[in-house]
């Protein structure tokens, strides 16, 4: 529990199509009057929007409203890089989907290094939707133990993908992947794109909070704020 305000790390994507934009707007709508928000991306500067998003969600009024009043923090973010030996700055770190962090994040040298620094101090670790995909290759500093062995996780689902219609092909499967590193504690909604969020407080110790798809993006931000106050959310 953060005994001052908290200060959470958010990462975008860097690549196109971009991320997506309930999956930044509900939980900031949750977190943004109570925590220090700081945005990272993994090349610095404009992290794009996939404008698809925008199109989808132009009658939710959180995500509209976040359109039109936080334009800045998208299009002014830091290289996530900046933030490698710097994570004592910060409580939680929490990495948002899109098509996007499949292409630059996943694979990120500056990526696996801070979330590396969030697990060896036992600091609050969240992802969302593809956000999910950036863990499910990550090691245990100084060891071949899978992060995620033993942790309930869960990430957009492949019955989610198969009815999404976009011309992204993928690297891999982030269920299947999540599915492998956490020794098979995947999870998913009953229906596809029903919100579904997992709390994990694994054997290591420590907690991994996580949502499938848009859909969680409330619910992801109120077990953060939970996780982080140490009581329940209240508006």
């Amino acid at each position: 529990m953060a005994s001052r305000k908290p200060n959470v790390l958010v990462v975008l994507t860097s690549h196109t199509p971009g991320w997506y934009l309930p999956e930044l707007a509900h939980p900031f709508e949750v977190l943004g009057p109570h925590c220090d928000i700081t945005l990272a991306s993994h090349a610095g500067g404009e992290a794009p929007l996939d404008s698809s998003s925008v199109t989808a969600f132009k009658d939710d009024e959180i995500s509209t409203k976040f359109l039109n009043e936080q334009e800045l923090l998208w299009k002014n973010t830091r290289p996530l890089g900046d933030f490698v030996g710097r994570t004592d700055q910060f409580d939680a770190i929490f990495y948002v989907g899109g098509f996007g962090p499949m292409f630059d994040l996943v694979q990120s040298e500056a990526s696996a290094a801070v979330i590396g620094e969030f697990h060896a101090k036992n600091k609050l670790i969240s992802a969302v939707c593809h956000g999910s995909a950036t863990l499910a290759h990550l090691k245990v500093p100084g060891t071949n133990t899978n992060m995620l062995e033993g942790h309930r996780v869960t990430g957009i689902s492949n019955k989610e993908l198969e009815m999404i219609s976009a011309d992204v092909v993928e690297p891999f499967s982030v269920e299947d992947e999540l599915n492998k590193a956490s020794g098979g504690k995947y999870e998913k909604a009953d229906e596809p794109f029903a919100g579904w969020v997992v709390i994990s407080k694994g054997p290591d110790g420590r907690t991994i909070i996580t949502g499938q798809n848009p859909a969680s993006g409330t619910a992801l931000g109120k077990a953060i704020y939970e996780e982080l106050f140490g009581r329940p959310y209240s508006g």
